[in-house]
């Protein structure tokens, strides 16, 4: 019993220090903002409260993504070989958002490949937005995806399964 309140102590002051930290980042950028901390199972949100949430989130989420990226590496620097929840800083709803919205593109390639029965190729993205559309092309039949390119090129291709042997189009 006496570990779960030391696991669970220990998540909230991994919380409170990221917390710290972001408000630190923040003011030096000169934005002023609060934090609310949400611990879910599988992460810990910090979602920032701002009259500037463009300037936090940037031009395609890269600011705000640039902040999530250190928090997480000050954070968990002494932590390597733990494993860890990943803490994910938002503003504005803008991760939810970006889902939404990379999911929309997945059906929209999705059904362009279907129709032309050609591979589409998308723009290129972060691995974190690339694993969304992943997700998003395996739940519709008749089609996969990889990717290609390396680093800041590489991109995802959804690609239309071929027509089955013998089957005869309608």
């Amino acid at each position: 019993m006496e570990a779960v309140v030391t696991e669970t102590s220990d998540r909230e002051d991994l919380a409170e220090k990221a917390s710290d930290f972001l408000l630190g980042v923040l003011e030096r950028m000169g934005i002023s903002a609060d934090i609310d901390i949400k611990d879910d199972t599988d992460k810990t949100v910090l979602e920032i409260q701002t009259a500037d949430t463009e300037l936090v989130i940037g031009r395609r989420g890269v600011v705000i993504d640039a902040l999530q990226h250190l928090v997480n590496k000050a954070v968990y620097k002494e932590r390597r070989d733990e494993k860890t929840k990943p803490l994910v800083v938002d503003a504005g709803g803008f991760r939810d958002k970006q889902v939404s919205r990379l999911r929309e593109i997945a059906q929209k390639m999705g059904e362009k490949a279907l129709q032309t029965k050609q591979i589409v190729e998308l723009q290129p993205m972060t691995p974190h937005d690339r694993r969304i559309v992943h997700m998003a092309i395996a739940e519709i039949p008749g089609l996969s995806s990889r990717s290609e390119g390396e680093g800041e090129d590489r991109h995802i291709l959804v690609v239309p399964e071929p027509a089955a042997p013998g089957a005869t189009a309608e």
